[in-house]
């Protein structure tokens, strides 16, 4: 899996619903899936740059990549549609928000911060940040938003189209949506071996 794909994934599983039933977010579209389910697609990667960084007693390359991501929207009417897309939207503006629900130290299933292992803050205490649904202190609370936790460029990121791509010449018409998102990230691979600083030459060899 592409790790695009799985930032995404991240972000939109758990949280997209219809009449509370909880909504199906995969990779692939298989035969056994039904509608209404969202997949996650990455249609193209360029590298952008990259550089080798010394870090402790390793050596590592560092890559800057550029993703194109599709976020498909499978479902049967526009009543559908129409909350499913405005679902997917409203998290993806949640995660440039900064949202509590969006930090990698919040456990959804049970509204616990990881960090402080109690009920996070966000939910307990009133403040300027709290009501916007920010944690209220990011640095004292450990707060990771989804773009750090990802190694993504949070000012590169943005929905560079959406397109309805219905598919009525079946049996039984489905209605597809597609929400494409572009994005820089960061990728490191560590080369390993000793690192040298200083060069000796054995003179007895001049």
């Amino acid at each position: 899996m592409f790790p695009m794909e799985r930032a995404l994934l991240n972000l939109l599983k758990g949280h997209i619903f219809l009449d509370a039933v909880n909504i199906p977010v995969v990779r692939r579209l298989k035969p056994i899936d039904e509608t209404p389910c969202i997949t996650i697609q990455q249609a193209a990667e360029v590298q952008l740059s990259r550089k080798y960084l010394n870090i402790k007693d390793s050596q590592y390359v560092g890559l800057k990549n550029n993703a194109e991501v599709w976020v498909n929207i499978w479902c049967d009417t526009e009543e559908q549609r129409h909350s499913l897309v405005n679902q997917v939207t409203k998290r993806i503006f949640q995660a440039l928000g900064n949202h509590y629900t969006t930090c990698a130290n919040f456990n959804k299933e049970n509204s616990l911060c990881m960090t402080l292992d109690c009920e996070c803050k966000t939910l307990t205490m009133d403040n300027g940040r709290s009501i916007k649904g920010q944690c209220p202190y990011p640095k004292k609370y450990n707060y990771s938003n989804w773009f750090h936790h990802h190694h993504i460029v949070k000012n590169s990121f943005k929905i560079t189209g959406r397109n309805d791509m219905d598919e009525l010449d079946i049996a039984e018409p489905v209605l597809r949506t597609l929400i494409q998102l572009d994005m820089d990230y960061y990728l490191t691979h560590e080369l390993g071996g000793r690192l040298f600083n200083e060069i000796k030459i054995n003179e007895d060899l001049l």
